[in-house]
């Protein structure tokens, strides 16, 4: 009993001295387990904070799909002091969630990445951070004083431990055909590049989102297109927009990715007809086909919701198998999660207490929601 007691501190001493022994066992624990074991010398902070080891540990989980984190924007800050929100579904409670900087804006959220436009004033130049939530790292992307259309961020992970953040820019009143010029961050040498100029028949670049290899933009109820950007030349194409019946109740604003999954959402909120349908792009013909249909009219029964709905959809998980996937849908105090393959709900937070609450508004819209995966990605 007393050699195998005697032989623990052995072997902590041993890993201990051992760096890359230890390094290699740190790596597969998951990104906020790391964050906490920081704590626990100044070596194992030296190691883990190290950008070798960052991008070590995430080319090893790129593939490894932990559950997704939020962040939530309330829809009316003026009802709260906390300007966002962190949100896991497995801790099941709202943690007040702050960045660096006052005012920021979150223009899109991508595997385990965000980009962030602030401004030191209200007027003031507007200044542009990439930033890992996870570790609370940021990048200041230079962008100079040229005006800009859009930036749009681009990271997989599955491909390169490395991020491009894309600039359009345009003179004048933005419009089909119109030229743009394209330039190109990149951040393994932290330079722009120039890509040259193009004629985009895209103009409104609205719901980003970054998929299979392209930059799609989803307008439910206009025309989409679908950005790729390629060694030479970014190329765009015209996609099929999602299916959708225009009718009154009807709102069709989600565009979103879980998982290596595209959807696109419709909410249709009226008197007993209550339903979600789900929209899943096909990576072959980048056609839309129905994955899912969910009528949510349980949920307002079984909560006492008043009719119509008064909701928003916060996101989609997609789980590796399909019995794991799930939806989390947003009523005025709750949050509440639909088990696709189970047809069961959950409330997953209550917060009808709290001071941010106020009965039929909802606290969160969909474009105040930004679902990110943990990750060590430096930046």
């Amino acid at each position: 009993m007393n050699s195998k007691r005697s032989s623990s501190p052995k072997s902590a001493a041993i890993i201990s001295g051992n760096e890359d022994l230890l390094i290699e066992l740190l790596s597969f624990f998951p990104a906020s387990t790391l964050i906490r074991f920081q704590l626990v010398s100044k070596q194992w902070h030296s190691l883990i904070s190290a950008p070798s080891f960052r991008r070590l540990h995430t080319l090893r989980h790129c593939h490894r799909k932990p559950q997704p984190s939020f962040i939530l924007r309330p829809t009316f800050p003026s009802t709260t002091s906390h300007e966002f929100f962190y949100f896991r579904p497995t801790i099941k409670k709202l943690i007040p969630f702050s960045f660096r900087f006052p005012s920021v804006k979150i223009l899109q959220s991508c595997n385990g990445l965000l980009l962030l436009e602030t401004k030191n004033t209200q007027y003031g130049r507007k200044i542009y951070y990439i930033c890992n939530p996870t570790t609370m790292q940021y990048r200041n992307v230079m962008i100079g004083r040229t005006s800009c259309e859009r930036l749009c961020l681009v990271f997989d992970p599955s491909k390169s431990p490395h991020y491009k953040v894309i600039r359009f820019m345009t003179k004048g009143t933005a419009r089909p055909g119109r030229e743009y010029t394209i330039d190109v961050y990149e951040s393994e040498t932290h330079t722009w590049n120039n890509w040259g100029k193009r004629r985009l028949t895209n103009w409104r670049f609205n719901n980003a989102v970054y998929w299979n290899g392209g930059m799609y933009f989803i307008r439910p109820g206009g025309n989409s297109y679908c950005f790729y950007l390629q060694e030479i030349a970014g190329v765009d194409e015209r996609i099929d927009r999602p299916p959708w019946t225009c009718c009154k109740g009807m709102r069709q604003n989600y565009a979103m990715e879980s998982n290596g999954h595209l959807h696109s959402i419709s909410l249709s909120v009226l008197p007993d007809k209550n339903y979600l349908s789900v929209f899943e792009m096909n990576k072959e013909d980048r056609s839309w086909f129905m994955k899912y249909r969910v009528d949510i009219n349980p949920i307002a029964h079984l909560f006492a919701v008043k009719f119509p709905v008064v909701g928003s959809v916060l996101g989609i998980v997609r789980g590796d198998r399909e019995e794991d996937s799930t939806f989390l849908f947003h009523e005025p105090g709750k949050i509440i999660l639909y088990r696709f393959y189970e047809e069961s709900f959950e409330v997953l937070v209550d917060f009808t207490t709290e001071d941010y609450y106020e009965e039929g508004r909802v606290q969160f819209d969909f474009n105040d929601v930004y679902q990110f995966i943990e990750t060590l990605a430096p930046v």
